[in-house]
């Protein structure tokens, strides 16, 4: 007899039919005549999806177990396959079974719960099924013993939690039955009862056969297409992309995390308003909150200023320094402003009622940026004309520790997402990595034709974006310790801080320009080209005549070229450019979920979407 439902499986791959997504590869082999004739196919919700419980447990487990194997990893997988698939068919596991069957013949139970549990026996199912029968007939030899309070302790300690693994319904109604009878014969359901010795026969008899199944169930193991893991993933994720709709002109779609759905990405393509107040040009810009309901702006006119970016009112000025403000960063909660500003203080403001919480004042001159370190609201890291970057506690308004090495001023500096690397930009045109603990030096990196003018690291610290004026904006792969991209079409020569940074998990980079543009990127650059085989052309050439005026175009793309040097920096061309702003620069572009913001030039600050 079986204690567990078993379903009829065959090895070898499946032959029955499947039904088809829409956007198969399957219909599009099919021929136009094909597909005009083929039945309508309903679109089916994820609710609606049902499995079999315990199959679908069974055959997940055999798709984790491909994949391990598909790692290289053999501790792991054999650790899988012997605890979870139970496979296992060593001398040590025949010698597990025998002593079983003795136990049981011995009535041993108490040691049969710790050798059934051996690794490569039996299901974790099936072992609880086991086990039931085990402790049932312990307590029905207590009963016929008449050790009434020993068959109630086991009743209550050791069937009671087992409960739902009964063989038959009303089971262990039976059993709690028998605490307050004489004999086993006693209830209806063991009236067959034979007695210990001839119980205790059956129950070895069904042993063998539980595990005759089990090498049975691994010899004949099922069947696992290649892959399967990804084919799924691939699935799962083509049946998302169809219910957006999204529509690829190269026939590839780049899924850029598994953890989540899938998003398409849309591009702001709309200057939404522009917002008024400041009296002279806009340095920089950063939205605040985790979705940017609120961003702030601050100007050569000494203030700052917060505003709604939903219905663009200004809810703050924020007024205090007594020159131009460089810079102006958000902590992580989205309830405290860090301004640095050319009078050489750095201010540190309250969103909600737009008080000024604390000043520090360095001197090191003007302060072109300042950040704060990532999970801390009580430290920041600021750069200074003076060349010295300094790390500082705002609760106790002192320096905690400067970092020195740079020959010209520091124009840019931002910390890793660990808090614990910083990258700074210099107008000597070198960036620097620093232990942010110990001030040293990590890595001095060299290869710009221009000042640095922003640095930011991407959320997991591989890479690392720095604007440069010498028209580009590069990236560098810090694991790879080289430059791989270099992103062209915008203008960053002559202007004060023109900056960029990632946008949309980093998948893109944004940035600002001396051409009154914005400007986006694709960050792996399917639009580049080898630098050896280029020559960028002015931004200006990018922009079509006819399409002059439009708040945004698309420019012509190139496919990327192949080169013999693997060591090559590829040049990319911008993916889009976003027009609107009219004369003068556009220094800062920040982007969060969906929001961007841009700091203009004549004193505007201009709110996007899509």
């Amino acid at each position: 007899m079986s204690l567990l439902p078993t379903s009829q499986n065959q090895a070898g791959p499946s032959t029955s039919s499947e039904t088809l997504h829409p956007h198969s590869k399957s219909d599009t082999a099919l021929t136009s005549r094909q597909r005009e004739k083929a039945p309508l196919r309903k679109n089916v919700d994820v609710d609606e999806i049902k499995f079999d419980d315990n199959d679908s447990d069974q055959e997940i487990d055999l798709i984790i177990s491909q994949y391990l194997e598909s790692r290289n990893i053999p501790t792991i997988t054999q650790f899988w396959n012997e605890n979870v698939l139970g496979m296992n068919d060593s001398r040590e596991k025949k010698e597990w079974i025998e002593d079983v069957e003795r136990c049981i013949l011995d009535g041993d139970y108490s040691s049969i719960e710790g050798l059934i549990s051996k690794p490569g026996l039996l299901k974790y199912q099936t072992q609880k099924s086991f086990l039931y029968l085990c402790w049932r007939q312990q307590f029905l030899e207590h009963v016929e013993n008449r050790e009434s309070q020993k068959a109630f302790n086991l009743l209550s300690k050791r069937l009671k939690p087992l409960e739902h693994y009964q063989p038959v319904p009303y089971d262990f109604y039976s059993l709690s039955y028998l605490t307050s009878a004489s004999t086993v014969h006693d209830a209806p359901t063991f009236r067959d009862w034979a007695g210990v010795g001839p119980e205790r026969e059956k129950l070895v008899a069904v042993w063998r056969e539980l595990m005759g199944s089990e090498r049975c169930d691994d010899s004949e193991k099922r069947y696992v297409a290649p892959d399967r893991l990804r084919t799924l993933l691939k699935q799962a994720a083509a049946w998302q992309i169809s219910q957006v709709g999204h529509a690829s002109d190269t026939g590839a779609v780049k899924i850029p995390t598994l953890l989540t759905d899938y998003r398409p990405l849309q591009l702001p393509d709309r200057l939404y308003h522009l917002i008024k107040g400041h009296t002279a040009n806009v340095k920089c810009v950063d939205l605040i909150g985790s979705h940017g309901e609120l961003g702030v702006s601050g100007a050569s006119d000494s203030t700052l200023r917060i505003f709604s970016t939903e219905d663009y009112s200004t809810k703050h000025v924020l007024q205090g320094h007594t020159s131009r403000i460089w810079s102006c960063s958000t902590s992580d909660s989205g309830s405290l402003i860090a301004s640095g500003s050319g009078d050489g203080s750095i201010r540190f403001w309250d969103v909600a009622s737009g008080e000024c919480m604390n000043v520090l004042y360095g001197d090191g001159g003007d302060v072109y940026s300042v950040k704060w370190r990532p999970g801390r609201e009580d430290q920041v890291v600021s750069a200074s004309y003076d060349r010295i970057l300094r790390s500082w506690d705002i609760e106790t308004s002192k320096q905690l520790r400067t970092f020195s090495g740079h020959s010209q001023s520091t124009l840019a500096v931002t910390f890793d997402y660990t808090g614990n690397m910083i990258a700074s930009g210099s107008k000597d045109k070198h960036i620097r990595l620093w232990d942010a603990v110990g001030g040293t030096c990590i890595k001095n990196i060299p290869g710009c034709l221009g000042e640095i003018t922003s640095v930011e690291f991407d959320q997991q610290g591989r890479y690392l974006l720095a604007g440069c004026k010498d028209n580009s904006n590069r990236l560098w792969d810090l694991r790879m310790q080289r430059n791989i991209y270099r992103y062209t079409g915008h203008q960053n020569t002559s202007k004060n801080l023109i900056r960029c940074s990632f946008a949309h998990d980093a998948s893109l980079i944004i940035g600002g320009s001396e051409d009154g543009c914005i400007y986006l990127w694709e960050r792996e650059g399917s639009s580049s080209i080898s630098s050896s085989s280029m020559i960028a052309p002015d931004s200006k050439s990018l922009l079509p005549q006819q399409q002059i005026g439009t708040p945004s175009f698309y420019p012509p793309r190139e496919k990327t070229m192949t080169t013999t040097d693997k060591t090559s920096i590829q040049t990319v061309r911008p993916l889009k450019v976003l027009e609107g702003h009219g004369e003068g620069s556009v220094f800062d572009v920040v982007w969060k979920d969906g929001r961007v913001l841009s700091a203009r030039e004549d004193g505007l600050v201009g709110v996007w979407g899509t």
